[in-house]
C-alpha cells in the first residue's frame, strides 16, 4: 500500500473494474478526483478492482491505463493496487468478523434466494434478507457436503446517515431498510462492498467522488467502517451523464447502431445472417444469437469485423469510450475541458479552460446536483477551436498519437514535415480524422486510388469531365513549374482559352488524383502529390472510366 498523506492532506482515488476501455463517465469521475487532489496538493491514487475474475483481463487493464495516460490523469502511487492480489488481507479481516459474530456463512442457493424474492413480490413487500436460524447440526451437514457458501456481514439494525458533499444534503436510511449483505462470494473473492472499504482505509483515502449509482451502497460501507474501526471519508455522488435525448449514455449505444445497420444490410441485400457471417468472419451461431437478442453485445473486435462488412466506420458510431474519441481524432486536452464542464462550473462564463486553470478553480461546491447532457456538437466546437489555435508541432504530435491507434491509415507513410504541410494545407478541421479522410489519398500507391462511382457518373460522364481531362493532359505534361501558384495560373489560362469554367477542369482533376470530389485545395494538392503521380493518376482515371 502507498504511504498515507500527512494530516489534513486530501487523498482521492479512482478504482475502476478492468473490463475494457474507459467509459467517458468513468473518465469524468477520474478527472474530478484528480482535480480535487491536485487543487489541494494532495494525492490521486489508482486501484484496480479486479475481483470479478470472469470479466477482468490483463488486456483490459492495459487499455484502461492507456486511456488515463492519454488524458494526462497520472496517478501518484508507484505500485498499482490490484484487489485480486490481496485476498489474504481480506480473508484475515473476514475471519475476525466471523469470530466476533459480525459476519457469518450463508448457504442459500441461487434458486432458494430467488424463491424468497418471488415470495416477497407476491406479498407486495420489498425483499429484505433475513438470516436463517440454522442449527449447528445443519451447519456441520452443509460443511461435510462441501455445500457452497458466501459470507454475509451482520449489519446492525440502526439508522444510518451521512452527508453527501456533492448533493449537499444528509442521506438517511432507516433500520428496516438495511439487510445483511455478502462480503465474500462463493469463489472466495471479496465483494465490491468489502474490498472497497478495506482498501480505501489502507490507502488513506479522505474524499470519495463517485457515481450516483453508489449512493445507497455508502450505507453498507459506513456499517463496515464502524465494524472494522476505520475512519469515514467524505462522500460525494456525481450526477449522471445523459445522451441529448435524456437516455443514459452507455456502451450499448454503439452496439445499438451497429445492430441497426446490420439489419439494414440484411434487408437491402435480401440475405440471411449466414451470408453476413461469411462477410464478417463472425460465427453463424454468434451472429444469429446477437441479432436475435438485443440484450447481447458484441465485443470491440467483433464490432470492428461486422462494421467492415456492413460499411460502417468508427466515425459513424456515437463515441462512448475515451478510446473512441482518441481514434476519431479529438485532442485529449479538449476532451478533458469538456468533461470537466459536465456537472462542474468554474464560475461566471468560463468554459475554455486549460488544465492549470481547472486545477486552480476546481471545488466540490462547483459540482452541480442535476444530470448533465453530453452535447457532441459543443465538444466538436471545442475541438475545432483547439485545433485552430494549436501550433503545427502540437498538431503533428497529436496526429502521431492518432495514427498509433489507427494502424490502417495511409498517413503512416507521411513524415512529420509532410504532416505539418497537410495541416497548413487544410485549415479549419474539426478532428484529426478529417486530415486522414481528406489527405490519405496522397500516400496511396497510384494504382490504389478507388474512384467514387457517384462522382464518376456525375462529373466525369454527365459533365464531360473525361473529355476535359483528355484534352488538358498533354498540356499538363509540358508544364515546367509544378508549384501550386504556377499550376493555378496555367490551368486558369487554359480554361479561359477553352472558354470553360475553372470547376469544369479542376473537379475532374480532383477525382482523378483522389477518387472523390473532396480534397484540400486542388493546386496545393497537385504540388504536394507531384508531377509524376498526378499524371499517372489522370492516365489511370481515363483508362478506368473512359
Amino acid at each position: 500500500m502507498p504511504d498515507k498523506c500527512p494530516d489534513q492532506c486530501v487523498v482521492t482515488r479512482f478504482a475502476p473494474s478492468p473490463t475494457g476501455y474507459l467509459h467517458v463517465g468513468g473518465a469524468r469521475t477520474a478527472l474530478f478526483n484528480w482535480l480535487l487532489a491536485r487543487h489541494f496538493g494532495g494525492q490521486f491514487l489508482l486501484r484496480i478492482e479486479d475481483t470479478d475474475l470472469n470479466r477482468s483481463t490483463e488486456q483490459a487493464v492495459h487499455q484502461l491505463l492507456d486511456d488515463l495516460r492519454w488524458l494526462g490523469l497520472h496517478w501518484d502511487n508507484d505500485q498499482l493496487v490490484f484487489q485480486s492480489k490481496r485476498t489474504d488481507v481480506y480473508n484475515h479481516l473476514i475471519a475476525q468478523l466471523i469470530e466476533r459474530g459480525q459476519a457469518y456463512k450463508a448457504y442459500e442457493t441461487a434458486g432458494e434466494l430467488d424463491a424468497l424474492r418471488k415470495a416477497a413480490e407476491r406479498e407486495k413487500r420489498n425483499f429484505i434478507y433475513q438470516r436463517p436460524q440454522l442449527t449447528q447440526e445443519r451447519i456441520r451437514q452443509y460443511e461435510a457436503e462441501g455445500r457452497p457458501h458466501v459470507v454475509r456481514f451482520a449489519i446492525k439494525a440502526q439508522t444510518y446517515r451521512f452527508r453527501d458533499v456533492v448533493l449537499d444534503k444528509e442521506i438517511v436510511v432507516q433500520p428496516d431498510q438495511v439487510q445483511d449483505f455478502v462480503i465474500r462470494k462463493t469463489d472466495g473473492m471479496p465483494t465490491y462492498h468489502f474490498a472497497v472499504v478495506v482498501d480505501d482505509a489502507g490507502m488513506g483515502v479522505t474524499h470519495i467522488l463517485r457515481g450516483q449509482e453508489h449512493l445507497l451502497n455508502t450505507i453498507n460501507h459506513i456499517a463496515l467502517q464502524e465494524a472494522l474501526g476505520y475512519p469515514r471519508p467524505e462522500y460525494g455522488h456525481l450526477p449522471i451523464i445523459l445522451n441529448p435525448d435524456g437516455s443514459k449514455m452507455g456502451k450499448r449505444d454503439r452496439d445499438k447502431k451497429i445492430r441497426h445497420h446490420a439489419n439494414l444490410w440484411l434487408k437491402n441485400h435480401q440475405q440471411d445472417s449466414a451470408k453476413l457471417s461469411d462477410e464478417s468472419g463472425l460465427s453463424a451461431d454468434r451472429l444469429g444469437q446477437w441479432i436475435g437478442d438485443s440484450q447481447k453485445q458484441l465485443d470491440l473486435a467483433e464490432q470492428s469485423a461486422l462494421m467492415k462488412a456492413v460499411g460502417l466506420r468508427e466515425s459513424d458510431l456515437p463515441e462512448i469510450l475515451v478510446h473512441d474519441f482518441r481514434r476519431n481524432g479529438y485532442l485529449p486536452e479538449t476532451l478533458l475541458n469538456f468533461l470537466a464542464l459536465l456537472g462542474w462550473s468554474a464560475g461566471g462564463d468560463k468554459e475554455r479552460l486549460g488544465i492549470d486553470q481547472m486545477i486552480e478553480l476546481f471545488s466540490i461546491d462547483g459540482i452541480g446536483k442535476s444530470n448533465s447532457k453530453f452535447d457532441r456538437d459543443k465538444l466538436l466546437s471545442f475541438n475545432t477551436e483547439a485545433c485552430a489555435a494549436a501550433p503545427t508541432d502540437r498538431l503533428v504530435k497529436a496526429m502521431r498519437d492518432y495514427l498509433s491507434v489507427n494502424p490502417d491509415s495511409p498517413l503512416h507513410r507521411a513524415t512529420d514535415i509532410q504532416l505539418g504541410q497537410l495541416f497548413e494545407m487544410k485549415k479549419g478541421i474539426h478532428t484529426l480524422r478529417e486530415i486522414d479522410d481528406l489527405t490519405g489519398f496522397f500516400f496511396l500507391k497510384d494504382e490504389q486510388v478507388v474512384f467514387d462511382p457517384a462522382a464518376v457518373e456525375k462529373v466525369l460522364r454527365k459533365q464531360e469531365g473525361l473529355a476535359h481531362l483528355r484534352e488538358i493532359l498533354p498540356a499538363l505534361r509540358a508544364v515546367a513549374d509544378w508549384s501550386a501558384g504556377a499550376l493555378e495560373a496555367f490551368v486558369k489560362t487554359w480554361c479561359e482559352q477553352k472558354q470553360l469554367g475553372l470547376g469544369k477542369v479542376a473537379q475532374p482533376i480532383r477525382i482523378a488524383i483522389s477518387g472523390s470530389t473532396i480534397s484540400p485545395p486542388i493546386f496545393e494538392s497537385l504540388e504536394f502529390l507531384g508531377r509524376s503521380s498526378t499524371l499517372i493518376r489522370i492516365e489511370r482515371c481515363l483508362r478506368s472510366n473512359g
